[in-house]
């Protein structure tokens, strides 16, 4: 009588198999991620390119100043989270108040508002200090703030809201801005007001970095309130 042995154990050439099968789709899964990462941050520059268009066009068309604002805090009449949602408001003129021309809209998941940059005289690219910072920062956003009160039909709803904003007057000029740099230093008027655009998350209110290895400026000129979107950029120290 013969007895027949089954060998179930897998052979090592079979189990190196099997390893590079596992490790082979684990590169494809870590792509997939950052290929959806890459398109939420484009697709969030070029929502920033079309709200910055609508507050200038508004301003234009209405004759009077209209602003893109950026929700950097939480409360009545606000999104639940700040750094991640924009709207566009015109003046009433004399009333002292602004019309809500967009409600808020998000950021597409994994991007963040990260800083409005006033530019400061001296500084290099156009006085973009900011940049130069080393390491990159990694802290909540540094904005630069004025006080609105929006009304929505004859009802207010935010009075006297502080948010980070880029203005536009009726001729279409970008409004200069005034603000503190993240060393301190005041930002004096300069040729560019730019929007940075950053892979992110915001956590309990705060807004922090995901990545260093990509984000987007986008530029408004003061003085012919043109609106241009750089090239992508990484960071190196």
């Amino acid at each position: 009588m013969h007895s027949v042995v089954n060998n179930s154990a897998f052979s090592l050439v079979e189990l190196l198999v099997v390893m590079a099968i596992i490790g082979m789709m684990v590169g494809l899964s870590a792509l997939a991620v950052s290929g959806m990462r890459a398109p939420a941050l484009q697709h969030a520059a070029d929502q920033v390119m079309s709200g910055l268009s609508l507050a200038r066009q508004i301003a234009i068309t209405k004759n009077t100043r209209a602003a893109f604002l950026i929700a950097t805090n939480t409360g009545s009449g606000l999104p639940a989270e700040p750094y991640r949602y924009w709207s566009v408001v015109y003046s009433n003129k004399g009333a002292n108040t602004w019309t809500l021309a967009k409600d808020w809209e998000a950021l597409p998941n994994g991007a963040i508002f990260w800083e409005i940059l006033p530019n400061s005289a001296g500084g290099p690219t156009n006085g973009y200090n900011f940049i130069t910072i080393n390491p990159f920062p990694t802290n909540q956003p540094a904005f630069a703030f004025a006080n609105y009160t929006i009304v929505a039909g004859n009802s207010t709803i935010i009075n006297n809201g502080s948010f980070a904003d880029a203005e536009f007057k009726s001729s279409g000029e970008a409004v200069p801005k005034i603000g503190l740099n993240l060393s301190g230093t005041t930002n004096i008027h300069g040729t560019m007001i730019a929007i940075r655009v950053c892979e992110g998350a915001v956590l309990s209110g705060n807004a922090t970095l995901t990545s260093t290895n990509r984000y987007y400026f986008i530029e408004s000129n003061l003085r012919t309130g043109r609106i241009r979107m750089r090239d992508p950029e990484s960071y190196s120290p």
